[in-house]
């Protein structure tokens, strides 16, 4: 329980406030938006981020030689933050762009019936949606009884998910900003964000291996 509340309190309650100012800064910049748009835009960007620091946090420990665990808390904590941030995302999402119409964020109507959507806004949806159900398989394993349950193998493989819905987060972002014409975000955010974890990644097995040959 000790550590529970620690992690509430070290953990948890700094990312409630940053998300909260996040949310107040948008919605000043953004005076005409209306609330479930403020909430879809604070909790995809947040999320994003989120992955991005969990992914980096591995490799960082083995930079400066520190112990690496199967399970790290504050990794773990950060990617529950941005995988519940993610599933918000993906509901108050579909009640953004076309509502009332949810079903047309996946099919295009047609005088024989229904065909999969496959513009841009139909492959962002479809690549969200697959992420989306990857976070909730991560989600709900991301935990010390799974863990133990489990074994460290099995947990940790499920676990590694992460990198899949990572990187189909990032697409399904990409091909949103395609769709609004934004490309400032593609190039100055995303683009750089999937560079930075690729590096600490890569750096990462690097220094797996040199250990392991020594």
């Amino acid at each position: 329980m000790h550590t529970l509340k620690t992690r509430l309190k070290k953990h948890y309650l700094p990312s409630f406030l940053l998300i909260l100012l996040f949310g107040l800064f948008l919605h000043f910049l953004w005076p005409g938006r209306d609330l479930i748009t403020i909430v879809t835009d604070v909790t995809g960007y947040v999320a994003i981020l989120a992955f991005t620091i969990s992914l980096l946090i591995g490799p960082v420990n083995l930079l400066q030689k520190r112990n690496n665990p199967v399970s790290n808390h504050l990794r773990r904590d950060i990617g529950i933050t941005g995988g519940f941030l993610a599933i918000v995302h993906s509901i108050t999402g579909l009640f953004v762009h076309l509502r009332g119409s949810n079903w047309k964020y996946f099919l295009n109507k047609t005088d024989l019936g229904y065909t999969i959507r496959l513009d841009n806004f139909g492959l962002a949806n479809y690549l969200g949606l697959l992420s989306a159900l990857l976070i909730l398989l991560v989600l709900v394993t991301s935990n010390d009884y799974s863990l133990r349950k489990m074994g460290q193998i099995t947990w940790k493989n499920i676990q590694r998910l992460t990198y899949f819905l990572f990187v189909l987060a990032i697409l399904h972002s990409v091909y949103y900003r395609v769709v609004t014409k934004n490309h400032f975000l593609i190039f100055y955010l995303y683009i750089p964000l999937f560079v930075l974890a690729l590096l600490f990644q890569n750096m990462g097995i690097w220094l797996k291996l040199r250990d392991k040959k020594r």
